[in-house]
């Protein structure tokens, strides 16, 4: 007994039943019922007492009844005559098709062995037994005082047993021998025992109470748990895990369960925290009063407590059990009763994605109700504001799937695409042309023509955006994104922001929750017009305001923008580690053309602290053309610069200042503290040799210096205008400005100039 002691609370049924064996050995034959929950240790009481009798000189008979051969008559008693000395199969009845109703064949052959030594017949799984066979052991049954023959059946109590089976049941002489689950003490006596448990007792005692609870007491359970717990070494947790082992034991359980039970079992896991008594027959389609016989069952099981599924672990192995058909099944059953009875969205529509993406799993299609894409749809403007980006995305890609015969809420898919954008903005990028036409569908003064701008201009789309603002009236939202846009791209709307105007907008946009491109924009507006204070003070409000702070756009962004305060600031290690989260959390395609605020701000750092080689790597990150048209493309060139005038590149470093310079020129700019590029040009300058004012090209606009050049190689201005694609008066206009800039007079003082540039010193000098 000491190899499965640790199995089943055995220490009453096991002795009961030995003590039924020895009566057999004295001539006095009797019948035991052993009843039992799936996992309790029915098998596992036979087979101990089985080896107690064979080591006692008994002949052991077996026979396991299965559902599968439930319509094979005779099946069961001809496992047990298989088994005598001469037995061949069913009785001589059921072979040739003569006497088939004889019973007596099975009780003589077993009163023959019982001659000779004890005889103790086992059947597991009675409850499936035929009725053939039935009738066969209820004969015997009967007629077993006077044998030594103990008839030991066991298996789960049936709830509709066939009517030779229930009589064998209820016989007087069939002994009631049930099997409970553990209690806390069991439990502790279990994990104690060797070899299932190999705990000391002490730790024993102490883990009891968790795993009980845990487990339900239930045996199988315990050995399922206690496998995931060996797994676990070598540090292995106190409290229990539900690791495979575990949920394999619980869909065993389920798998010995009646298929009423295994299907409430499957109802409960599936409707979670929502199911009531009410509910749950209501889905299962029964009365309630017959769903209590197998919550009575589950529970008995150790499966269930207070009426719900124990814990997450056993919903999970259920879950994990159901096919991809019959989960789609189950949970659009789950959405059309929670829909008919009142649920909130959210709820209704998290079974409307779990049955569509079985479905998808499964490979299969199904035309949703007609009701599905609304509540979807609605589902996800209740996540929105709750913080839940991800699963508002998920609900809005469900009915974007859906069949609905095309009638889709308009904007569905800019709030689908602002939902997406939370946790992964690189996603937004397929949905760039769709987003185009709502702008051009939608009301200016519907947040989702903002939110859809705002997402444009993330990715680059500046001249969509500026075509819409151009005619969207003076709403509210429509200044919002003429200042945002003014901010991004000077020149497009005016020129840029005053700081008062945009703490206004500012204000807008954290008391509407706009999208935070708009929001981050504005505040590195503020912060390049030396409003530091104003800046940091409404980057902490809109973070703290944020209800999705804690998506990874939001986070980048704040950490973004704080990693361009704190350069600003001179707080250069807190700033690249700022700057390098921002950079961790969105991938550079994610962070389209705003992924210059925190290249830059990580750049400018690295040059500070002369981590010019962490520089180097971060300039080789790639980066849209379209942020060259930015302002956040401004910044980089200014980084980009910096760094490479530390690197001894002063000529390639004069480059990017001057491009800088062009930016501003063309954008109606001047040169300010936060946009400084003539200071660090001025220092090139001298690397290479020269004073700024050796320089005096400088001055020029790119349009101008192309004019210039052109016209010092000889070029008429209808040659110019016919070569840059511009008027001849255009042409003139710029060499009137060349002429007064450079301080000369003719096309042959702007050939010496050129000259004299040509042969300036070569790059990398100083």
């Amino acid at each position: 007994m000491g190899t499965v002691g640790d199995l089943i609370p055995r220490e009453d049924p096991l002795r009961l039943l030995e003590g039924l064996l020895t009566d057999a050995g004295q001539g006095r034959g009797s019948a035991a019922a052993l009843t039992g929950s799936p996992g309790t240790g029915k098998s596992a009481v036979l087979r101990a007492l089985s080896a107690t009798a064979a080591e006692a000189g008994a002949t052991v008979l077996g026979a396991c009844a299965t559902e599968a051969e439930r319509g094979l008559p005779y099946g069961v008693v001809g496992q047990l005559l298989s088994g005598t000395a001469g037995g061949t199969g069913p009785p001589s009845g059921a072979r040739d098709g003569r006497d088939a109703d004889r019973p007596e064949t099975l009780y003589e052959a077993l009163r023959a062995l019982a001659a000779h030594r004890p005889v103790v017949v086992t059947v597991d799984d009675v409850h499936h037994t035929d009725e053939p066979s039935a009738r066969c052991l209820l004969y015997l049954c009967g007629r077993l005082a006077a044998t030594g023959v103990l008839l030991v059946l066991a298996g789960r109590p049936p709830s509709t047993p066939s009517l030779p089976l229930a009589e064998v049941l209820r016989h007087p002489r069939c002994v009631p021998v049930p099997l409970r689950t553990l209690s806390e003490d069991g439990v502790a006596e279990f994990l104690g025992a060797r070899p299932a448990g190999a705990m000391d007792a002490a730790t024993a005692r102490r883990l009891a109470p968790d795993w009980h609870r845990f487990t339900g007491g239930n045996p199988r359970l315990l050995h399922g748990v206690l496998a995931d717990h060996r797994d676990c070494g070598p540090v292995r947790p106190a409290r229990p895990v539900a690791g495979t082992a575990f949920r394999r034991a619980v869909v065993g359980c389920l798998r010995g369960a009646e298929p009423a039970v295994t299907r409430t079992a499957k109802a409960l896991a599936v409707l979670a925290d929502q199911v009531t008594l009410t509910l749950l027959a209501r889905f299962l389609g029964v009365p309630e009063r017959a769903v209590v016989p197998s919550l009575a069952a589950l529970e008995a099981t150790g499966l269930l407590d207070v009426g719900r599924l124990r814990h997450q672990g056993v919903s999970a192995a259920v879950l994990e059990s159901l096919t991809a058909e019959e989960s789609a099944r189950l949970h659009a059953r789950a959405a059309r009763v929670l829909y008919d009875t009142g649920a909130e969205p959210p709820v209704v529509a998290g079974h409307l994605v779990a049955a569509q993406a079985a479905r998808t799993a499964d490979g299969g299609t199904a035309d949703a109700p007609s009701w599905a894409v609304p509540v979807l749809a609605e589902a996800a403007r209740h996540a929105m504001p709750a913080g839940q980006a991800r699963r508002a995305a998920e609900f809005l890609r469900t009915a974007h799937r859906l069949h609905d015969g095309g009638q889709r809420p308009d904007g569905m898919l800019t709030t689908l695409a602002r939902a997406e954008w939370e946790s992964d903005p690189a996603s937004v990028i397929r949905h760039l042309p769709a987003l185009e036409r709502d702008l051009a569908a939608l009301r200016p003064d519907d947040g989702r023509w903002a939110e859809a701008a705002a997402l444009l201009l993330w990715h680059g789309r500046h001249d969509t955006v500026a075509r819409g603002a151009a005619g969207a009236g003076d709403g509210t939202r429509a200044r919002e994104v003429r200042t945002a846009l003014a901010h991004l791209c000077p020149g497009r709307q005016g020129p840029a922001p005053a700081p008062d105007a945009v703490e206004r907008v500012l204000e807008s946009l954290v008391h509407t929750l706009a999208p935070p491109p708009s929001v981050a924009a504005l505040l590195v507006a503020l912060l390049y017009a030396g409003e530091t204070d104003r800046a940091a003070r409404w980057r902490e409000l809109t973070g703290a305001a944020e209800p999705a702070g804690t998506t990874p756009a939001r986070q980048a962004v704040v950490a973004a923008t704080t990693a361009v305060l704190h350069v600003r600031t001179g707080s250069y290690d807190a700033g690249a580690g700022h700057a390098a989260r921002a950079l961790a959390l969105l991938s550079p395609a994610a962070w389209g053309v705003a992924v210059g605020m925190p290249l830059a701000a990580a750049v400018r750092a690295a040059t500070a602290r002369q981590a010019h080689d962490e520089a180097a790597r971060l300039l080789r990150v790639p980066v849209p053309d379209a942020m060259f048209r930015t302002r956040a493309g401004l910044h980089y060139l200014l980084a980009r610069g910096g760094h490479l005038l530390a690197a001894g590149r002063a000529r390639t470093a004069l480059a990017d200042f001057h491009a800088c310079r062009d930016l501003l020129a063309d954008w109606g700019e001047r040169s300010r503290d936060g946009l400084d590029w003539r200071t660090p040009a001025d220092r090139a300058l001298r690397r290479l040799g020269d004073t700024p004012d050796d320089d005096p090209v400088a001055v020029l606009t790119r349009a101008e210096r192309r004019v210039a050049l052109l016209a010092a190689a000889g070029c008429t201005n209808r040659a110019i205008a016919a070569q840059l694609y511009v008027t001849p008066s255009t042409v003139e206009q710029h060499l009137t400005h060349v002429y007064r800039k450079l301080r000369v007079r003719s096309r042959g003082d702007l050939a010496k100039l050129a000259a004299v540039r040509a042969a300036g010193p070569a790059d990398g000098a100083g």
